[in-house]
């Protein structure tokens, strides 16, 4: 399908027809001023320019308590699934290329997750494309860009008064065929902005060496730079339970007078209780472990064993690290 062009005045008419079919979520305006991905009721006001939200669009797939299972009296209760649609409007390119991730994970080896599998199916992502990237941002470093498609239904661009969209996906050209009424066919003009605006905000990312980072990170395994990189570290997680691409779980049964739930909760390799065993020794006992285990596993595992870096390039990592980590620095010391 050609390019489309939404305007400005007809994007609420756009949301209005997404929620006849479901639940929409869009950049809003939080009490404390932050843009956040939150419902966008009839009424509220979409942001369209901001640089991204603090947390990725993750927990929309991998919430971060979810229920597997109840159980009362011995028997077991299956959980409920969604059954409407959700459409997630304004993602960033780099959130939704972090899917293809976590379908690596939940959906393509032997083991399908029928709860990531359903979250999946019935949630629909329009992503929006970067004109500002933020000085922390190296998506283009790990395969991805400012107007990368990869993971979205739809890509939307914005313009000076118009949201030029283009379907990714058979979902996406189906979105666009609902509203059929609301779009035009892109211009020549509109074509030649979206080009020039996505190729202004790639010459604002910083290059990161990645190139390679597999091998270097075999051969780095021993080396004494994991204890100095991890001096700083707070063991907190931040940067994991931020991170769109991290998908480390716990579980656990939460039991009342007979009844009760097994749940899964957002895990971190951070953590020093992680890698505990019952016998009491860790393999990961430091700091220095933990760290190094974070990175191995996005730049080095993950492409042993996925053939994919498990890392966007969102730099969440270092927006809101407390001490100011910054992985981009150890992956050039490597």
């Amino acid at each position: 399908m050609r390019e489309k062009q939404l305007s400005d005045a007809n994007l609420d008419s756009f949301l209005d027809r997404l929620r006849g079919m479901g639940e929409v979520y869009a950049p809003i305006r939080d009490p404390a001023g932050d843009v956040v991905l939150a419902e966008a009721t009839p009424g509220k006001s979409i942001v369209l320019e901001y640089s991204n939200f603090p947390q990725s669009a993750k927990p929309f797939f991998l919430p971060q308590t979810q229920t597997l299972l109840g159980f009362r009296d011995g028997r077991a209760e299956d959980p409920s699934l969604p059954d409407r649609e959700t459409f997630l409007f304004g993602v960033r390119p780099c959130d939704a290329r972090a899917l293809l991730a976590l379908d690596k994970v939940f959906l393509d080896g032997d083991l399908n997750d029928p709860y990531y599998a359903r979250l999946r199916a019935k949630t629909a992502v329009i992503a929006l494309a970067c004109a500002r990237p933020m000085v922390s941002c190296f998506c283009t470093s790990v395969g991805g860009g400012p107007a990368d498609p990869a993971g979205a239904d739809l890509l939307a661009v914005r313009l000076e008064a118009d949201l030029l969209l283009t379907a990714q996906t058979p979902r996406g050209e189906e979105l666009l065929s609902s509203a059929a009424d609301l779009f035009t066919d892109a211009t020549p003009a509109a074509v030649k902005e979206t080009a020039e605006q996505i190729h202004a905000a790639e010459e604002q990312i910083a290059p990161v060496q990645v190139s390679g980072s597999a091998q270097r990170l075999r051969d780095a395994y021993s080396s004494p730079l994991w204890e100095t990189a991890s001096q700083k570290c707070l063991g907190c997680g931040t940067c994991s339970f931020l991170c769109p691409t991290c998908h480390c779980f716990d579980m656990a049964d939460e039991v009342r007078s007979g009844a009760g739930r097994r749940i899964r909760t957002w895990d971190c390799c951070a953590y020093p209780l992680f890698t505990l065993h019952a016998s009491g020794h860790n393999p990961r006992p430091t700091p220095k472990e933990r760290w190094r285990q974070r990175i191995m596993h996005k730049f080095r595992y993950a492409v042993e064993n996925f053939d994919l870096l498990f890392c966007v390039g969102c730099g969440r990592c270092i927006r809101y690290c407390p001490v100011s980590m910054d992985l981009r620095t150890v992956l050039k010391e490597v």
